[in-house]
């Protein structure tokens, strides 16, 4: 029997498309669509800011040497804090069943420690500009890590503006299944004409 590869990144991605802003329909189809063919997508500057942002608190939680950072370095410290002596960049896969059809889970977790899963984010905006609280219940990420982890206690996204750092945390038993959301994930994409898609580009070794 066949299996597919699936990472929270395109669970993101499809549920995207729901729940962008009303003029951003089109492009939100189109990074769902590049995200089926395993097409690279476009490198904007929040990405890049985003990945120099983690590589500095990786470097600051090994002890590594780094000059200090000019703008970051308030929001790099308090995060490396918190992941010191973890595990970094951690990769996890393990099969899951849905509805007949088998998928192999794959993700890479930003650091795992006593039980705990770290993901770092970094947002270009200041937090009093923002209004943080539950950002991310909707998120795949954090069922998806669950289930790749199935011992994990708890789930933190911290999240820095290269200042502060904000914290939410959730637990396994007040996030959405794993199974549930690919559930609906595939009847979705069946709908859209795009099942054949997803099968030939994410069909797992």
């Amino acid at each position: 029997m066949a299996r597919y590869l699936i990472t929270q990144s395109l669970l993101s991605a499809w549920a995207y498309t729901f729940n962008c802003y009303e003029s951003q329909e089109e492009e939100a189809r189109a990074s769902f669509l590049q995200a089926l063919k395993r097409e690279p997508g476009e490198v904007n500057q929040a990405m890049l800011d985003g990945r120099a942002f983690e590589d500095e608190v990786y470097a600051a939680a090994a002890g590594a040497k780094r000059a200090t950072h000019k703008k970051w370095e308030s929001g790099i410290q308090k995060v490396a804090a918190i992941i010191r002596g973890a595990p970094v960049q951690v990769r996890a896969s393990r099969e899951l069943e849905v509805d007949g059809m088998t998928f192999l889970v794959y993700g890479i977790l930003d650091a795992l420690k006593a039980g705990v899963i770290y993901d770092v984010k970094y947002k270009a905006k200041s937090f009093g500009s923002l209004d943080l609280a539950g950002d991310y219940l909707d998120s795949a990420q954090h069922p998806a890590y669950f289930y790749l982890v199935p011992e994990a206690r708890e789930f933190q996204y911290l999240v820095s503006d290269g200042e502060d750092l904000y914290i939410e945390r959730y637990t396994p038993q007040e996030s959405r299944p794993l199974s549930s959301i690919i559930g609906e994930f595939i009847p979705s994409i069946t709908r859209m004409g795009l099942l054949d898609l997803y099968k030939e580009h994410w069909v797992a070794a």
